[in-house]
């Protein structure tokens, strides 16, 4: 991969102009793309949740991680859990936040709440977070946690 920096005189001091060329649109390719993408929306640092009788403001900060059980959302928080309906692609949108990591096909963590990872059974992994709490971390997401760590 081939990064450069291009003065153009002509562009205003705001304007940024990325340029990503390659021989096809492959999944790295891809993956740039979103990145890009991701880093031009802005991060909420409060989201709403609904719950039955209210709607509170959640601090991303405070959330350590997001798991499914069934139809609903488990949001685990240093002031304690909260269960929402939804799905967990949604969810993760919604975040729009490269501290939060898939782990597995039903959990995201958020990377500064972990702690610590150990080795489980059949090569999956545990993830040892903020509080004692503990994740599972499957053997198809790891490489995604370990490039998010920089590993």
């Amino acid at each position: 991969m081939d990064f450069r920096f291009e003065e153009v005189p002509n562009l205003t001091a705001k304007e940024i102009e990325v340029l990503v060329r390659s021989q096809s649109l492959t999944t790295e390719v891809q993956h740039i793309l979103d990145y890009l993408a991701q880093y031009e929306a802005e991060a909420p640092a409060i989201i709403p949740i609904k719950g039955a009788d209210r709607i509170e403001m959640l601090k991303i900060d405070d959330l350590i991680y997001v798991d499914v059980d069934d139809t609903s959302l488990i949001l685990e928080t240093l002031k304690g859990r909260r269960i929402i309906s939804g799905r967990l692609y949604k969810f993760k949108e919604r975040l729009n936040n490269p501290d939060f990591v898939q782990v597995s096909k039903q959990s995201l963590l958020n990377i500064n709440h972990l702690e610590a990872l150990e080795a489980s059974f059949s090569g999956n992994m545990l993830a040892l977070l903020t509080g004692k709490r503990k994740l599972h971390v499957s053997r198809r997401y790891l490489k995604n946690l370990e490039q998010r760590l920089g590993l």
